[in-house]
């Protein structure tokens, strides 16, 4: 299993573990998992309930940067199939369900 570190600039291996000040409570666990799934079953990454196996949950994301006008953005998308856990952030990408969830739903699909 991985532990989460706090990385210095330099990308020390060695930081202390990261530790949340309040661990997430089985409550919530549960409630984020249900929206997850909802982003797949009624949300903007509906392709992805074709992905074969355990069922996916996911968040997209959209990360705006820089002084354009429009500004710039960053995809991403994050998801949970089965006991595999994956980010997929795209810089530059434009929308997190347009441009990184198609690669996220390859990626899975490939993964069986």
């Amino acid at each position: 299993m991985t532990t989460a570190r706090i990385m210095s600039a330099s990308a020390d291996a060695s930081a202390p573990a990261a530790v949340p000040a309040t661990p997430v409570t089985a409550a919530e666990a549960s409630a984020l998992a249900d929206m997850m799934r909802a982003v797949v079953t009624s949300g903007h990454t509906g392709f992805l309930a074709s992905v074969p196996g355990a069922p996916v949950a996911a968040k997209t994301g959209t990360a705006e940067f820089g002084s354009d006008n429009p500004p710039k953005t960053h995809a991403w998308i994050v998801a949970v199939h089965g006991d595999l856990a994956v980010a997929v952030f795209v810089e530059e990408g434009g929308l997190g369900a347009t441009v990184s969830g198609p690669l996220l739903k390859e990626f899975l699909t490939a993964a069986g």
